[in-house]
């Protein structure tokens, strides 16, 4: 599980605020707080709802707003302001939507997997890259525990001198899925990543060194995929 989008908070040092004037820094103090609260406070995907569509196992397309979980593997339809209808993943082959959060489409698929060496269930895997190689992911949001010793603001509103808070994280287990139909789970380091691109180990070696390309980023995972199935097309 890596993170691969995380709010940032801005961090106001003693030194500086010695520098401004006491009505700059009410005003910063402010702008912090509400920005701070902006950022804790924010939606993340899968609290959101986004146009698009689901095909079911039944072979029926339903069109509307959808909300979607992959820890429980369940998707929400909001078909009209009336009508909310519920499925899980066993009854879906796929779902398609125009993500509100990344401002793109995404297309997350019903496959089966082996977790925690139960039998094979269907679960969500949202696909990045198809291919000779897929690259999938699972995503996940879990919030992390903020404690804030640097601010003098804090200092004196609190007993211990610190401010506790939590900040929400969007994390992502990745998966490849090999043209034999296995699904395996990538662990975000370097030294994993070689053995899923066999026939072009050498070549994917030197294009992540050219490019300076990391297995901790998605954009990097996608670039990397992406051109090992150019190597295999060409």
């Amino acid at each position: 599980m890596k993170t691969i989008y995380e709010p940032k908070e801005i961090k106001w040092g003693t030194q500086f605020l010695k520098r401004i004037n006491l009505r700059l820094t009410f005003l910063v103090v402010i702008f912090f707080l509400w920005n701070k609260q902006q950022v804790l406070s924010q939606e993340m995907p899968n609290e959101l709802w986004h146009p698009g569509y689901v095909l079911t196992n039944k072979g029926d397309s339903i069109y509307g707003n959808l909300k979607y979980d992959f820890t429980a593997n369940l998707l929400q339809v909001a078909v009209s302001k009336n009508q909310l209808k519920a499925f899980s993943s066993q009854q879906i082959l796929n779902f398609r939507i125009n993500c509100q959060f990344f401002n793109r489409p995404r297309t997350i698929y019903s496959l089966p997997f082996n977790q925690n060496g139960n039998v094979n269930n269907l679960i969500f895997f949202e696909i990045l890259v198809e291919g000779s190689i897929t690259l999938m992911c699972r995503e996940f949001v879990i919030n992390e525990a903020i404690t804030n010793y640097n601010s003098r603001y804090y200092r004196n509103n609190t007993n211990n001198g610190s401010f506790n808070n939590s900040r929400k994280l969007l994390t992502y287990d990745y998966y490849f899925l090999t043209s034999d139909g296995d699904i395996l789970k990538f662990e975000n380091k370097k030294k994993e990543i070689l053995p899923f691109f066999k026939p072009f180990k050498k070549e994917i070696e030197s294009y992540m060194k050219e490019n300076r390309l990391r297995v901790d980023r998605q954009a990097d995972l996608v670039r990397i995929t992406i051109y090992y199935n150019q190597l295999v097309n060409r």
